[in-house]
């Protein structure tokens, strides 16, 4: 048999190119995987360590609390799916809102409002939506017993 004729310039030299771009491109999406995952657990450190700081506000407001702080009143659990939140507070609070930020959509199986004894607990469904912010909260809103209403930011 006769040896075919390649072009080594215009076919060999570009499918070698092709090749080590090709391995570079995949090089780089490894790398930037590998940050995504440690930005989002740093993501996660920073709400785990803004749930444990008592944020509860009048009026409905959850902001900063610059004065001496009452007990919370909720311990809020997350597995990323359902959201967990206990009355830890010694009397009945009853909730009037629950909501999320853009990419979570917080369903409720009971119906609000909905009284919550001390030590009582109830879930949340916490579903993901693709986008939306990398800092993802759900708020809770209730009634104490002597009718003033309160809110807290719980962050995912």
């Amino acid at each position: 048999m006769e040896p075919v004729p390649t072009d080594f310039w215009g076919v060999v030299v570009p499918s070698w190119l092709g090749a080590v771009a090709s391995i570079a491109a995949s090089t780089v999406a490894v790398i930037a995987f590998i940050n995504s995952l440690s930005a989002k657990g740093g993501v996660r450190e920073i709400g785990e360590a803004l749930n444990r700081e008592p944020t509860a506000q009048p009026g409905g407001r959850s902001l900063r609390a610059s004065s001496v702080a009452e007990p919370e009143p909720w311990m809020f659990r997350s597995d990323g799916r359902v959201g967990s939140f206990r009355n830890t507070s010694g009397e009945v609070l009853t909730v009037s809102g629950i909501t999320a930020t853009a990419g979570i959509e917080a369903t409720l199986s009971e119906q609000l409002p909905l009284a919550v004894p001390p030590t009582a607990s109830f879930e949340v469904l916490l579903g993901r939506t693709l986008g939306g912010p990398a800092v993802r909260s759900v708020t809770i809103e209730w009634v104490r017993e002597d009718g003033e209403l309160l809110s807290r930011t719980y962050y995912l």
